[in-house]
């Protein structure tokens, strides 16, 4: 087993076991209980769960927003908000990470794409605000959410390398286009898993930002 294989099995494993009490077994159950006999124990879950996030974690090359070689306060804190209760638009669960700005400046952070893969969605949405999608190579999907600005003119089909800048971190969103300032200034990152035909299944994107933690570049800003 190659390192990356190593360390995404032995973090995938302190993943299920978090289960629990986070909430994820629901997902793991919504995921698998249609297609698997109810004899079938928790290793059998832990084993098909590990199959289809093991594409994710061996394609993860960045933290989304680099570190700054001149201001020492430009940090980022995120916290486990899985499934967490959001009511604009009614209510519904937090299907992401947020990333939250120590500056609560827009524009100021930048914000890089953590894998290689193409533009599949870009534009506003009333909820994400100014957002980019990129499609993996492995069909997974990674959701930036809640832009300032675009780093480039992207449009769907643009090839995007691990580290590449995407755009800047902002406040946008929660109302028609061009809303800002409805919340503080972060990135939501979403992550999404292909199930078949027109079917994808977010999955928890914290761990994966807790690994890539200790794979920052470093920008000028």
């Amino acid at each position: 087993m190659n390192p990356i294989r190593q360390i995404a099995f032995y973090l995938t494993a302190v993943l299920f076991s978090a289960c629990l009490i986070q909430g994820e077994m629901v997902w793991i159950s919504e995921y698998s209980g249609k297609r698997m006999p109810a004899e079938q124990n928790d290793a059998d879950l832990f084993q098909e769960y590990q199959q289809a996030v093991e594409a994710v974690w061996e394609e993860l090359e960045w933290f989304p927003i680099p570190l700054s070689d001149t201001n020492p306060r430009a940090e980022v804190t995120f916290e486990n908000s899985w499934l967490a209760e959001r009511n604009y638009g009614g209510m519904r669960q937090h299907e992401g990470t947020d990333l939250m700005a120590a500056i609560d400046q827009a524009g100021y952070y930048p914000v890089i794409s953590i894998t290689d893969g193409t533009v599949e969605q870009i534009g506003w949405l009333e909820k994400g605000g100014w957002r980019i999608g990129i499609r993996s190579g492995n069909g997974n999907y990674y959701y930036y959410a809640h832009l300032h600005s675009y780093a480039s003119e992207w449009k769907a089909g643009d090839a995007v390398q691990a580290g590449e800048l995407l755009g800047y971190m902002g406040d946008s969103g929660y109302g028609p286009e061009g809303t800002t300032g409805e919340f503080p200034v972060h990135l939501h990152l979403g992550i999404y898993l292909p199930l078949g035909a027109d079917q994808e299944k977010a999955v928890n994107p914290y761990w994966m930002l807790r690994y890539l933690e200790s794979r920052k570049l470093t920008y000028a800003y």
